[in-house]
C-alpha cells in the first residue's frame, strides 16, 4: 500500500498547489490591477477528478500564492471545463457596472448533449462570477478549451475539436456573437486529441501551443508548440517541436494581460495524474516561464524572482572521479540551483534529493549531447505502472560549458538547460528527509566554472 506525501512532509514550497482535493489545467490566467490570477480546473469536493468547477488564487509576483473561495462552480446542468479570462476595457460586451469594465470568462460549458463555450462576467476583479449561458456551440461532443485575446480591433477565439486534432478559430466584435474564421490542423505530433489551445506572439513572430494526449514521446500527455505566422484570420505553421521533454508539463497556456508572454502549465501526466499519493491535495503547477524565440527555438525561463541570497556557491571546482556530496547549506527540499559546468570529455551528474545511498537521488545525467532526468531512485515509483522513470533530450554545450537551471521542490524537478532551450519537468515521490546534493563525474577534466544553490523553502 502507498503512504501518501502529507501536508507536514511534501507540500510544494516553489509550486502552486490547492489546499485540498483536486486540480488539473490552469484556467483563467490574467494580470489584472496589479494580481496575476490563476483559475484552474479543479474538484471543490475530492481529491479524485469530477465535479470540475475553476478554482481561483491570486499573486502578485508569481510565487506566492493566496487561494480564494472556488470562482466557477459545478452545477446540476454543466461542470466548468478549461478557459480563459480577458478584460473586456471598453466593455464591448455591455457587462461593466457603474462605469467600471468587466471581466470576461470563455469557458466550455460540458453537459450530457455535448461541450460548447459559455460566458460569465465579473464586475468585481475576478473574485464573484455571473453566468450569462452558451455563446458558442458547434453541436460536437469534445469542442473544447476557448483562449480569447485581443487583436486589432477585434476579439479572436480559439478552441479545439479535440479528436479531430484541429484548431477552430473566431472572431467577435462583442465576445458574445462569434463568427468563423479558419480551421488549422492537423499538424506536428502525429497522435493524441488536442487540447488547451494559445496561440500568442513571441518577438514579432506567432506560435500555438497545443496539449496532445496521448502521444508524448516519453508517454501519455505532453505538449507540442509551434512557430509560423497569424494574419488575424489564419494560422500559418513553419516549425514545431515539444515544448518539454519530460513526463509532467500539460495544459500550459499564457496570461491575458501582459505585454511578453509567460506560460503556466499543470505539473502532472493523464498517465497517472490520478495515482499520485499525495494528501489531502492532489496536482499542483510547474513553475511559471517566460517564453521567447531563438531562431525557431522557443525559449523556456523561470518567471519568478527569488529575493533571497545564496545558501552556497562556488567557482572553478574540479569535479573529482566519483564525485563529492555538497556542504549541509547546500542542501534542502527545495532549491535552485544554478550550474555552468565543463564536462569536458566526462559524463557529469548533478544528484539531488538525494539518501544515503548513492542510488536514493533523482539524477539530471549529460552525456554525449544528451540531458536526462532519471526519477528511478525516489522513494516511490510504484504507484502507477504507467509512471516512466526516464526523459532526455538533445543539449547544446556552448564554448565547453553546459548551463542548467534546476529548480528542485517537495514533489518536482524542473530542469532549464541552455538557457531554456531544453526543458525536462518530472514529477517526483519522495520523503522530506532526502536532501543531499551531490555532483559526480565519470572521468577526469570535469570543472565547475560556476554554481549557486539558493534555499526556496519557506515553512
Amino acid at each position: 500500500m502507498t503512504t501518501p506525501l502529507t501536508d507536514a512532509t511534501s507540500r510544494p514550497q516553489a509550486h502552486f498547489a490547492p489546499a485540498e482535493n483536486w486540480m488539473n489545467d490552469p484556467n483563467g490566467l490574467i494580470h489584472h490591477d496589479g494580481l496575476y490570477h490563476l483559475y484552474f480546473q479543479h474538484n471543490p469536493e475530492s481529491a479524485e477528478w469530477g465535479n470540475m468547477s475553476w478554482g481561483h488564487a491570486t499573486s502578485r509576483d508569481l510565487r506566492t500564492w493566496q487561494e480564494h473561495a472556488v470562482a466557477l462552480r459545478f452545477d446540476d446542468d454543466e461542470q466548468i471545463f478549461s478557459g480563459s479570462v480577458v478584460f473586456d476595457a471598453t466593455n464591448s460586451s455591455g457587462f461593466g457596472v457603474d462605469g467600471r469594465a468587466p471581466l470576461i470568462a470563455l469557458y466550455t460549458s460540458a453537459t450530457d448533449h455535448g461541450q460548447a463555450q459559455a460566458l460569465a462576467h465579473s464586475a468585481d476583479g475576478g473574485y464573484t462570477w455571473t453566468k450569462h449561458g452558451v455563446v458558442l456551440d458547434r453541436g460536437t461532443a469534445d469542442f473544447r478549451d476557448p483562449k480569447v485575446f485581443r487583436h486589432g480591433g477585434e476579439w479572436i477565439l480559439v478552441a479545439v475539436e479535440a479528436l479531430d486534432r484541429q484548431v477552430h478559430l473566431f472572431r467577435s466584435d462583442d465576445l458574445l456573437a462569434w463568427q468563423p474564421l479558419s480551421v488549422f490542423g492537423p499538424f506536428g505530433a502525429p497522435e493524441g486529441m488536442w487540447e488547451c489551445p494559445d496561440l500568442f506572439p513571441v518577438d514579432d513572430r506567432w506560435v500555438l501551443a497545443l496539449s496532445v494526449n496521448p502521444g508524448h514521446p516519453g508517454g501519455g500527455s505532453g505538449m507540442q508548440y509551434i512557430v509560423g505566422d497569424f494574419d488575424g484570420e489564419a494560422f500559418t505553421p513553419s516549425h514545431w517541436d515539444w515544448l518539454d521533454h519530460g513526463h509532467d508539463y500539460y495544459a500550459g497556456v499564457t496570461f491575458s494581460g501582459l505585454e511578453e508572454p509567460v506560460m503556466l502549465a499543470w505539473l502532472s501526466n493523464w498517465a497517472y495524474a490520478r495515482e499520485v499519493p499525495t494528501h489531502p491535495w492532489r496536482g499542483s503547477m510547474a513553475l511559471p516561464r517566460r517564453l521567447s524565440l531563438r531562431g525557431d527555438v522557443l525559449l523556456q525561463r523561470p518567471a519568478v524572482e527569488v529575493d533571497r541570497p545564496a545558501a552556497f556557491s562556488c567557482e572553478h571546482t574540479p569535479v573529482p572521479v566519483g564525485g563529492f556530496e555538497l556542504p549541509r547549506e547546500a542542501q534542502g527540499a527545495a532549491l535552485r540551483i544554478e550550474l555552468a559546468i565543463r564536462p569536458a570529455e566526462a559524463e557529469v551528474e548533478l544528484h539531488v534529493r538525494a539518501g544515503a545511498e548513492p542510488g536514493d537521488a533523482i539524477v539530471v545525467r549529460y552525456a554525449d549531447g544528451v540531458v536526462s532526468v532519471d526519477r528511478s531512485g525516489a522513494s516511490n515509483t510504484s504507484f502507477s505502472a504507467d509512471y516512466g522513470l526516464t526523459s532526455s533530450a538533445p543539449a547544446e554545450v556552448r564554448d565547453g560549458v553546459l548551463d542548467l537551471d534546476v529548480w528542485v521542490d517537495s514533489t518536482s524537478v524542473e530542469v532549464f538547460v541552455d538557457g531554456g532551450a531544453v526543458t525536462i519537468s518530472e514529477q517526483i515521490v519522495t520523503t522530506d528527509e532526502r536532501v543531499g546534493v551531490r555532483i559526480a563525474a565519470s572521468r577526469p577534466g570535469a570543472t565547475i566554472d560556476s554554481l549557486v544553490i539558493t534555499d526556496l523553502d519557506r515553512r
